[in-house]
């Protein structure tokens, strides 16, 4: 007997594959086929002074145009610079906005991908339309966010 499909029309048994990403002391992770690159940042100066973390700015990587979210500022625990990491890393997404810029976001570090199951994933633990839920990953949790909605 095969399981049931899900209201998305997956089921608990299929795996997908997350990548993992750090942003202070909590663990994040978006559906791995959505992220085009990761890059690393040399100097975020201009990003994190910009008066809007959701629209950060753009930086030009490998001759595109890529709009930032800074992470860091829109889920960590202040609006503080200071306590940023030195080498911060650059999420790029293979979806692009209005204008073509892609979509990237600023994050503390960068994890490997995981297979997980879609059966693992409980509800958030707060009603947002950023989180697709969570999950433990290596005895850890994780919060899954939904990239697409962050994009709208």
């Amino acid at each position: 007997m095969e399981p049931a499909p899900n209201h998305d029309g997956t089921t608990d048994d299929e795996r997908v594959t997350v990548l993992t990403f750090d942003l202070e002391d909590r663990r994040y992770c978006v559906t791995a086929e959505s992220v085009a690159s990761v890059l690393g940042i040399a100097d975020d100066s201009a990003l994190a002074d910009a008066d809007d973390p959701w629209n950060a700015g753009a930086i030009t990587a490998a001759g595109e145009r890529v709009r930032v979210v800074d992470l860091p500022r829109v889920f960590g625990a202040s609006f503080r610079t200071t306590a940023r990491v030195n080498a911060p890393k650059l999420l790029v997404f293979d979806a692009t906005d209005d204008e073509g810029r892609y979509y990237g976001w600023l994050i503390d570090d960068v994890g490997m991908p995981r297979d997980v199951r879609r059966g693992a994933v409980k509800p958030p633990q707060v009603n947002t339309a950023y989180v697709k839920g969570r999950l433990e990953i290596e005895d850890k949790e994780v919060v899954w966010l939904d990239e697409q909605t962050m994009h709208d």
